[in-house]
């Protein structure tokens, strides 16, 4: 498949908040597999799941979207996130999240609001001074959140076709900036149980057009929903693809049975 940049595409179409199809967004469980690869035949490199939890809540009086985000890989727990969207229009109200790495652990909280955050933990004084350096421009008008995109970005136009351009922010960013998502085809997958998936194929730059990396998203177009993702960045390969049912430990083992791997192991 060619890549096709926003420069080879028509004038992006602005998103507002207006154009996003919220009545589609459900309260949801699911998970993605998530793993890191190279060339093909290469092998994988890490392999972790990622569960996310969309609820509708109401937070301090306020009619919201809850989604809380738990990526965990053979270490233990990687991440966690816990996001309070306004249900009106998808603004962040909030955002605690908390990054668990080889180099050390830290956490972050937002009021995007106030234009305040706070960082706590492992971080040398100039990284944590260049992730707070953006929270002021948190309020600076209507941004979606890019730590919930594949919450989110299903709920674009898609339909309209050509190139959506959307303003995102995440904590460790400067200021919102816009990217664009470009409609490039259509794809029908099959799961392994027959089910068909008829997909819209939307591919990104990942905010840095010419770089040479890139985002592709498939995108079920009855169900609103991130089939399959495949990152392309400095020359390796991610992969996200949505398990058929969310893998959620429904029977957890008593304290006194947790003795560690499976007997054959």
């Amino acid at each position: 498949m060619t890549a096709v940049s926003a420069a080879d595409a028509a004038e992006p179409a602005r998103v507002a908040a207006s154009d996003l199809h919220l009545d589609r967004l459900r309260p949801a469980n699911f998970t993605y597999l998530v793993y890191m690869h190279g060339a093909p035949d290469t092998g994988i490199k890490r392999t972790m799941l990622a569960s996310t939890r969309v609820e509708r809540e109401r937070v301090d009086g306020t009619d919201a979207w809850v989604i809380e985000q738990d990526w965990e890989d053979e270490t233990g727990q990687v991440h966690t996130a816990r996001t309070v969207h306004a249900a009106r229009d998808a603004a962040v109200l909030s955002q605690t999240s908390a990054w668990n790495r080889p180099t050390g652990r830290y956490s972050s909280t937002v009021a995007p609001a106030q234009g305040r955050g706070s960082i706590e933990g492992d971080l040398p004084d100039e990284a944590r001074r260049n992730m707070q350096a953006g929270f002021a421009a948190m309020k600076d008008g209507w941004w979606l959140n890019w730590h919930s995109d594949l919450v989110l970005l299903p709920l674009l136009p898609y339909e309209k076709g050509g190139t959506l351009r959307i303003r995102l922010f995440d904590v460790g960013m400067d200021a919102p900036m816009d990217v664009d998502y470009t409609v490039v085809g259509e794809r029908t997958l099959r799961g392994g149980d027959g089910t068909a998936y008829d997909c819209w194929l939307v591919e990104t730059e990942s905010g840095k057009p010419g770089h040479g990396n890139y985002q592709r998203f498939w995108i079920d177009k009855a169900r609103r929903v991130v089939v399959k993702e495949e990152d392309v960045f400095n020359g390796s390969y991610r992969s996200k693809v949505l398990l058929s049912v969310p893998a959620v430990v429904e029977f957890p083992l008593a304290p006194s049975q947790q003795t560690g791997a499976p007997a054959g192991q």
